[in-house]
């Protein structure tokens, strides 16, 4: 049972004359903790690994080679677009996260499990990188996707296929895919909000290919690998947006919803991290520091990161 904390007020008679004390208890429940993982494992990545990997699985969440604003992407359910601020290394520095939850989220269904990671992975952020952030408003410039004049020029999906879009150099293919998820992803690439205009409500198939604006992987959805020439050949996204999918960005201004990084810091040593998360230290007996963790409660390890953050 969580403690309460009780007050104790003393009423005294008024113009104080000596009329006897009456007590009035008021209890006031404790604050809650904030959600957080049972045990969570935090090191910088190995600089020889290629490419990073992001995944909620229903028992754990398992990054690597993940920048921290994309980490925060991830926990905070934004783009990076919408994450203002912050030292240059925040978009350098690569790490690796491994975190298992608590076995009670395994039992909710896939959209309230990945709303508790999240909450969990900002707990996460906040304990091991000191990350306070603030959330504004901002008028910013975005885009609608529109129909172009024409019509659409999107497929029916072909069944059986799954759902979704996969990315390649150059290359979007959509199979069974909402007009949606498409803005979604378009978002991405263009680093603004992208709002679906379309009316189209069905799912889709498409394939869109373009020049990309930089570098990009060494691989296409399909196994092919475009030579420079072939991707300069191609129009902008834009243009390839309105050819090949009859579709249209337009530019506006609107309310965009931002966070403003006001104090991040590089982690310290990864096995305070794994005991302030770890219920009690016994949890730890088959991690090389046990001895270590064996003398502290979770209160005393959470003190010893204070001590350490602060003489980092």
């Amino acid at each position: 049972m969580k403690p309460i904390c009780t007050a104790i007020f003393s009423v005294l008679a008024a113009f104080g004359q000596g009329a006897p004390q009456a007590a009035l208890q008021v209890s006031v429940p404790a604050p809650q903790e904030s959600p957080a993982f049972e045990a969570a494992s935090v090191k910088p990545t190995d600089p020889n690994r290629v490419g990073s990997t992001f995944n909620f699985a229903p028992g754990e969440v398992q990054i690597g080679g993940g920048t921290l604003r994309l980490i925060m992407e991830m926990a905070y359910d934004l783009r990076t677009f919408q994450i203002l601020g912050g030292p240059g290394w925040l978009d350098a520095d690569r790490y690796d996260i491994s975190a298992k939850n608590d076995a009670v989220l395994k039992d909710l269904d896939k959209d309230r499990r990945n709303a508790e990671m999240r909450r969990r992975l900002q707990t996460l952020l906040a304990e091991r990188f000191q990350l306070k952030i603030h959330r504004e408003t901002r008028e910013r410039p975005e885009y609608t996707l529109v129909v172009a004049k024409g019509g659409s020029k999107l497929r029916e999906p072909t069944p059986g296929m799954d759902n979704g879009i996969s990315r390649g150099c150059g290359l979007m293919k959509g199979t069974r895919t909402t007009m949606s998820n498409l803005a979604t992803v378009l978002s991405r690439q263009v680093e603004r909000p992208v709002l679906d205009r379309t009316g189209l409500n069905g799912r889709y198939d498409f394939e869109l290919n373009y020049s990309p604006d930089s570098g990009c992987g060494s691989h296409q959805p399909d196994g092919d690998t475009p030579n420079s020439d072939t991707l300069t050949d191609r129009p902008s996204i834009f243009t390839a947006i309105q050819e090949q999918l009859g579709l249209k960005l337009e530019s506006i201004k609107g309310p965009v919803e931002v966070i403003v990084i006001d104090r991040v810091e590089k982690p310290g040593p990864n096995w305070i991290a794994e005991a302030a998360r770890a219920r009690t230290c016994g949890r730890l007996q088959a991690e090389p520091y046990p001895r270590r963790c064996a003398a502290f409660t979770r209160a005393r390890v959470r003190s010893v990161i204070r001590l350490r953050s602060s003489s980092a």
